[in-house]
């Protein structure tokens, strides 16, 4: 059993890792296989071993820092707000509450026809998207919620039942009203499909009566970086007008600055009625989430009960870490920098393409891409099929030692290498990366084919 009266500082790298797996159950894993990872230290865009080995974090630990490891700004900001911490129940009055709120529904509103209003605070993305349903189904009267077959849209037993994200199936059936469509994704079916008219016709069937709310991501996050076309979002918002229907953007991934707009449903000029926040609001420093709602929506509960509700309701320090977050996003000019780097992205993404046959398709958007890989180039299946079994995710085992072994940590799901670094990455330090993971295509590459 483990002990408290251990002085773990002094515990080598090795015991405080067989410690750590006795004391806590780490998510998304065998736990016996399991070997987490343990960082010495973290700067930048670099996390090092205890080994002294540095790696590249190529995913923001969990795609959330999005303004590196250590920053001074957002530790000095921390450090000042620490003496000034207020313990509040969700009701009361919290100056820094407003402030962050007023923040948020100024920078949602300032691109496109946008007309948020209110703030609804929770502790991460999972939350608001939980609640997003709730406050989508008491506006509407209706019951039914359209989502994406390879959506994630969070772990709680709701938002993982409203995912299309393979984790659902252990807890699938746990939640009613689900309805799903084909992500705007040719490799997943095989074919190419205009997927928002199979939607339309979804809706037709199901009855628009009964469906309440759409709920996408901006862009699909951890499951492949799909990138629709442009008139993908302007004509679901058209079907949802139509058809009386709320339209639910889930930016917990894709939102602040990750796709190089603020948010990226901004790079589509349509207006959600509700868009959930987290990971980027506080650039990974403190756990919060946000839901913003339409002005219609806000008046609907001036006189019906907000059925809603959280003990940890934005505590001040996550308000705090997430105002500064936002002030260095645009001290450090990081839109700029994120469109700069997808165009080294693109560049060195278009050679690889026409270098290795194992590469099927490529995508990038802002500082978030992906690389999908094939058997190849005259069977292009999937190096390792979709929800693979231990057998078959060699190949994507071996490209993750592949990637470690040259400095670079990021997430390798199936067939699909994702690549999300922080946003204050620099060209040198992108180009770097890009060099040691093209060392790892090319193992993979020549593995494949001996």
């Amino acid at each position: 059993m483990p002990s408290s009266n251990v002085d773990f500082e002094s515990l080598s790298p090795e015991e405080l890792i067989k410690r750590y797996k006795e004391a806590i159950l780490i998510p998304w894993s065998n736990q016996k296989s399991m070997q987490p990872p343990f960082f010495i230290k973290q700067k930048g865009v670099y996390v090092t071993l205890p080994n002294g080995q540095e790696l590249i974090d190529m995913k923001s630990q969990a795609f959330c820092a999005n303004l590196g490891h250590a920053h001074e700004g957002m530790l000095k900001a921390l450090t000042k707000a620490a003496p000034q911490t207020q313990v509040l129940a969700s009701e009361a009055v919290c100056v820094k509450r407003l402030e962050l709120a007023s923040k948020l529904i100024f920078l949602a509103n300032k691109e496109q026809n946008k007309n948020f209003s209110k703030v609804f605070f929770t502790l991460g993305g999972a939350e608001a998207n939980e609640n997003a349903i709730k406050i989508a189904r008491a506006v509407t009267g209706k019951h039914k919620i359209i989502t994406r077959y390879r959506s994630y849209h969070g772990a709680t037993l709701a938002t993982i039942n409203f995912s299309g994200d393979y984790r659902r199936i252990p807890f699938d059936n746990a939640i009613t009203g689900i309805v799903r469509f084909p992500d705007p994704y040719e490799r997943g079916s095989g074919q190419k499909i205009d997927t928002v008219r199979l939607l339309q016709e979804i809706i037709e069937i199901e009855g628009p009566q009964t469906i309440a709310a759409i709920m996408l991501e901006g862009i699909t996050g951890a499951n492949g970086a799909f990138i629709p076309d442009n008139d993908y979002w302007p004509r679901i918002r058209k079907l949802c007008d139509k058809n009386n229907i709320l339209l639910i953007d889930d930016e917990v991934f894709s939102g602040f600055y990750r796709t190089g707009k603020c948010f990226a449903v901004d790079r589509y000029n349509v207006a959600p009625d509700m868009m959930s926040l987290s990971k980027g609001l506080t650039a990974g420093y403190a756990p919060l989430g946000a839901l913003l709602v339409s002005n219609k929506i806000a008046k609907f509960f001036d006189d019906e009960t907000l059925w809603c509700g959280l003990t940890q309701y934005a505590p001040y320090l996550s308000c705090a870490a997430s105002l500064a977050a936002l002030h260095f996003y645009e001290e450090d000019k990081i839109e700029e920098n994120v469109f700069q780097r997808e165009t080294q992205i693109k560049e060195e993404f278009s050679m690889w393409s026409r270098k290795y046959d194992i590469i099927a398709e490529t995508r990038c958007i802002g500082l978030l891409a992906a690389i999908d890989f094939r058997k190849s180039r005259t069977n292009d299946e999937p190096l390792v099929p979709y929800r693979a079994n231990p057998q078959e995710m060699q190949p994507a085992i071996f490209l993750q030692n592949a990637l470690k072994k040259y400095g670079i940590s990021a997430l390798v799901r199936f067939s699909t290498l994702l690549l999300a670094p922080p946003l204050n990455i620099t060209s040198d330090e992108l180009k770097q990366a890009l060099a040691s993971i093209e060392k790892a295509v090319n193992e993979l590459n020549n593995h494949t084919n001996k």
